[in-house]
């Protein structure tokens, strides 16, 4: 019994250490947060006072550049006011004491105490104003102060009506005036000078000048399967009928749409720097090429027909002629027929508009090839009609031509070379 009293004594004498030890834990933490609070609220206070001192500052610069922009508004309103009212500059013109007042009745008759000049488009204006110092005026109205004008001004058009009463027209050099203010004026001849000189119609695109092609010229083939069938027949009438050589370079499925694939105006432009004897570059391009194509530059293909698609391809065939005419070499482009597909068909056609403006921009020859085949962009057909007699020239895919279609473009093609035999051979 003994030791449990000691026991519960000890306890007794130890709980109250403990809550003193916990009190002053918590008034210790009391005070570390009431001095970080205090540490706070001065530099906010400091922040707080430096703002204080700062705003006069700012609020000053705000109201300047207010009162700067306010004055230039009021300034620019004022001379725009006055340009719209007068017709002449507030502070470049001579005159600010002119006697100019319009009165908003209509018909009234108004005074003015100095020459002034009426336009062909009734815009009043003083004879010494700057504005047309040294310039030559043309049939303009001369009121001199004696004569008396009738001025009607319209309020909804923000128009002046002039009805002269007693007007002389002249044609006057408007010129500076005099120290004294009188204004200076000189006399011009109304005879031809004013006159101005005609301009004849001169045609802007001349026609191209005709294919003169000798013996010792070549002609260049290029294209995709069109000329692969067409090529070799005019190889062979050439060098049967004069003796001409030519080079076949047409490739099956390219065109100018996918220069990675086969790049046409680097290929044409090599083969003229190697053979200096092409004289005639004939072209047969166009079914490969109406979709969309890749662009350096751009992630996604360029749609077709869409502004960029048509300046990518304008440059390519631009840059075919240009090769052409730096080598001094003609050009003849055959124009893509109708096709039965209507997709193809109309893609046909926007193609066509193309190659005959870039053509016809540098004086070169285009040759149509429809009426040769007997269609239309409008209706397919694959048969021409002769002596009563249908004559198929178009095979079954809609695109290609028979061995009589390809003869067809191919006597189209000689008649347009004129060959020029050298005076030696009409001596022998």
């Amino acid at each position: 019994m003994k030791y449990k009293k000691t026991l519960s004594k000890n306890r007794r004498r130890n709980r109250p250490q403990k809550n003193r030890q916990q009190i002053d834990l918590f008034e210790n933490g009391l005070h570390e947060q009431s001095r970080k609070h205090n540490a706070k609220t001065k530099v906010s206070e400091a922040a707080i006072t430096q703002k204080e001192s700062l705003s006069p500052k700012y609020v000053f610069i705000m109201l300047l550049i207010t009162a700067i922009a306010l004055i230039a508004i009021y300034h620019k309103s004022v001379l725009i006011y006055w340009q719209q009212t007068y017709h002449h500059d507030l502070f470049n013109s001579g005159s600010m004491t002119q006697k100019m007042d319009l009165d908003d009745s209509d018909g009234r008759v108004e005074e003015y105490s100095k020459d002034v000049v009426i336009d062909q488009n009734n815009v009043i204006s003083s004879i010494d104003d700057e504005s047309h110092l040294n310039q030559p005026v043309k049939n303009v109205l001369v009121i001199s102060p004696s004569e008396m004008v009738n001025i009607k001004k319209d309020k909804k058009r923000q128009k002046i009506h002039v009805q002269p009463i007693s007007i002389k027209q002249e044609n006057t050099k408007l010129s500076k005036t005099r120290f004294d203010g009188t204004p200076v004026t000189e006399q011009i001849d109304t005879e031809a000078k004013d006159e101005a000189p005609k301009i004849q119609n001169i045609p802007l695109i001349h026609e191209p000048l005709p294919i003169v092609l000798t013996q010792n010229d070549k002609v260049l083939f290029v294209g995709d399967s069109l000329m692969q069938g067409v090529a070799p027949y005019v190889k062979k009438m050439l060098f049967k009928q004069y003796k001409i050589e030519s080079v076949n370079l047409s490739k099956q499925s390219t065109g100018l749409a996918y220069p990675k694939a086969f790049n046409w105006p680097k290929t044409i432009n090599d083969i003229l720097i190697a053979d200096p004897s092409i004289k005639l570059l004939v072209v047969f391009l166009g079914p490969n090429d109406p979709w969309d194509f890749p662009v350096k530059g751009y992630a996604k293909y360029v749609k077709f027909k869409s502004e960029l698609w048509e300046e990518q391809y304008r440059l390519r065939i631009a840059t075919i002629l240009n090769s052409a005419s730096e080598h001094n070499v003609q050009v003849l482009w055959l124009a893509a027929p109708c096709m039965r597909k209507p997709q193809l068909n109309l893609g046909m056609v926007y193609l066509n508009t193309l190659y005959q403006s870039e053509v016809e921009k540098r004086q070169q020859h285009f040759l149509t090839t429809n009426q040769l085949l007997g269609c239309t962009y409008e209706t397919f057909n694959s048969f021409i009609e002769s002596n009563k007699d249908k004559i198929k020239v178009r095979v079954d895919d809609g695109i290609h031509f028979t061995p009589i279609g390809q003869k067809i473009l191919a006597k189209a093609i000689m008649d347009k070379i004129i060959f020029k035999q050298f005076e030696d051979d009409d001596s022998d």
